[in-house]
């Protein structure tokens, strides 16, 4: 008797072990993106694709269809699916906590303030460096043909 009690009870182990086991890939990916989504949130993503979108010049037409095809690909939350897309193949669950908790930590919400100003002393610099290198061009005789802007 005591070898079926133990039998069973084995069977039912088992069996919660595998049921156990399998719900945490499901959940775990579903959770993985959710974090992601939300890293990307407190990140100021939005702000930043915003701002690519207006410096490449990409807005959406006045045409119903093709309004629609600018909604469906270039609407933040398509580019949210896509960039938690590209997290998932880089960082875990595990990953994405710690980023969370830094980015939420005093530095973390430090560094997210500064980045964009850093961003921008750093592009002062360069546009500076590039000036003055298209002058000295210039002035040692080379011709430089400066790409036309759109207006």
């Amino acid at each position: 008797m005591h070898f079926i009690r133990s039998k069973i009870l084995i069977i039912a182990l088992l069996c919660t072990i595998g049921i156990i086991q399998g719900k945490p890939i499901r959940s775990s990916a579903s959770n993985l993106k959710a974090y992601i989504k939300y890293l990307l949130n407190i990140t100021g993503v939005e702000n930043e694709y915003t701002r690519f979108l207006s410096y490449i010049k990409i807005h959406p037409p006045e045409d119903i269809k093709m309004k629609a095809l600018y909604n469906e690909l270039f609407s933040f939350d398509t580019y949210v699916s896509d960039l938690t897309e590209i997290y998932v193949k880089y960082y875990t669950l595990d990953d994405v906590i710690q980023l969370i908790n830094f980015y939420s930590s005093p530095l973390g919400k430090k560094t997210l303030q500064l980045t964009q100003e850093l961003n921008r002393q750093m592009e002062d610099i360069m546009l500076t460096k590039i000036s003055d290198y298209i002058f000295t061009l210039i002035e040692n005789g080379f011709d430089v043909v400066l790409p036309q802007i759109p207006q």
